[in-house]
């Protein structure tokens, strides 16, 4: 009779992203400790919070880009996106010093978000009037004073798509989103950021397809944003 073979089980590690995450080294999965944040992937558009919301998960992009929205941001008081958040940023922590959401977080793509309930993280940081905890709600009420201010809200519109391009494009590729979205960071209309793409591209400085924009010559670039007329 031939004895039936019984495999061990087998013992699976946490993934390899954790093992490499800020979060996860401080939480030890590498000694198999857990990690308070749970990933989830999310499909383009999905809303993590609200704003005005009451506040109970923060939330770690490890992958994706997330648009930040806040209401009264205009003369009008509507919504406008002032802020986009990419892989490593952390979203929602104002919920540590404050009752409610200040932002409607929106992702922009599919993505990978870890998040965490208020009541893990708040037990997870240390006790009350820790030095750590301590340094971490001033800051965080310091952040929650601040009003959010678009990129380049200052100067004409060919002028600020040249500026945020020059800070955000350092190896030549901006980052991919909705020209709606870029339209919003700097403060103007959606045609008005298609002619000051069209002036930049006729001053050779970028290329525009449909989908992407791509710096290719800094200097024009640089020269366009140094124009007090453009």
């Amino acid at each position: 009779m031939t004895a039936l073979r019984t495999s061990a089980p087998q013992r699976h590690g946490p993934p390899a992203r954790c093992l490499v995450c800020p979060l996860g080294k401080a939480a030890g999965v590498a000694q198999h400790r857990a990690c308070p944040f749970a990933p989830r992937e999310r499909t383009a558009g999905a809303r993590l919070y609200f704003e005005g919301e009451p506040g109970t998960k923060i939330y770690y992009l490890w992958r994706g880009q997330v648009a930040l929205t806040r209401a009264g941001g205009d003369a009008r008081g509507a919504g406008v996106t002032w802020a986009v958040r990419r892989g490593g940023d952390l979203l929602g922590a104002e919920i540590l010093v404050h009752e409610q959401y200040l932002d409607t977080a929106v992702t922009l793509g599919s993505s990978t978000v870890c998040a965490a309930s208020r009541e893990s993280i708040d037990a997870w940081i240390g006790p009350p009037e820790s030095p750590a905890r301590t340094l971490l709600q001033l800051s965080l009420r310091t952040r929650c004073s601040e009003v959010p201010r678009r990129s380049g809200a200052d100067g004409k519109a060919t002028r600020r798509l040249a500026r945020w391009l020059l800070d955000e494009a350092a190896d030549g590729a901006p980052p991919k989103l909705p020209k709606q979205v870029i339209a919003a960071l700097l403060g103007m209309l959606p045609e008005t950021l298609s002619r000051a793409l069209a002036r930049l591209a006729s001053a050779g400085a970028i290329a525009v397809d449909r989908r992407t924009i791509r710096v290719i010559d800094v200097e024009a670039l640089r020269r366009v944003e140094g124009d007090g007329d453009a």
